[in-house]
């Protein structure tokens, strides 16, 4: 709702006009929402392969897992970013045609906004492998990370300085800053597991 009012507000400002931005907003979401149900799918896959070996105090495989699992997540972000990078105009052109302005704010919207889809699989699959471990608030907290503590704070903030396109910008820096966070909090984690591994006799292993 954030995100549309800004589009809607500096786009009246812009020679794009209100309804370009909104229009090439609902494509490139629509595009990401597919990526993201592949990442998603990954995810909640190995939650239960990392719930059960935590629970047996396999915590050498509960980092197997999830390192894993960011491999595959980052091998579908890789794919997504090349399309979205390289591949823009062909991808806005299946949901039909418009205007030559309607294109170049469109591809300019997907470059731009998805441009840190490459690492967006690491604060999901974190989420996930929090609430798996039994730290669900950890695990609800890191969900919010991305759209709720920093995009929505950088749709608004951004635009006053940059227009429509501190809008656009306000998506990759979310997604890094979400980043950020939860390499922060997994390796955190990381350290501790690893410290409980050692106390574990050997029978326990």
């Amino acid at each position: 709702m954030v995100l549309n009012n800004s589009l809607t507000h500096y786009g009246a400002l812009s020679v794009y006009g209100e309804d370009i931005p909104l229009a090439a907003c609902g494509i490139v979401m629509k595009t990401n929402a597919i990526l993201l149900a592949i990442i998603v799918g990954i995810s909640q896959g190995v939650q239960p392969i990392i719930g059960f070996n935590f629970g047996a105090g396999k915590y050498d495989r509960v980092r197997q897992a999830y390192r894993l699992a960011i491999v595959w997540n980052f091998v579908v972000s890789a794919v997504g970013f090349c399309l979205f990078q390289f591949f823009p105009a062909p991808i806005i052109s299946l949901f039909g045609n418009g205007e030559p302005l309607y294109f170049e704010f469109a591809i300019l919207f997907m470059r731009t906004f998805l441009f840190m889809v490459l690492v967006n699989g690491v604060q999901l699959l974190s989420s996930n492998f929090f609430t798996a471990i039994g730290k669900a608030l950890k695990g609800l907290l890191l969900s919010l990370t991305r759209q709720v503590f920093f995009l929505i704070p950088l749709v608004i903030l951004l635009p006053l300085r940059f227009g429509i396109f501190g809008v656009l910008l306000a998506g990759p820096i979310a997604d890094f800053i979400a980043f950020v966070v939860s390499v922060f909090l997994v390796s955190r984690e990381f350290k501790t597991l690893a410290a409980q591994q050692k106390n574990c006799t050997p029978q326990e292993r």
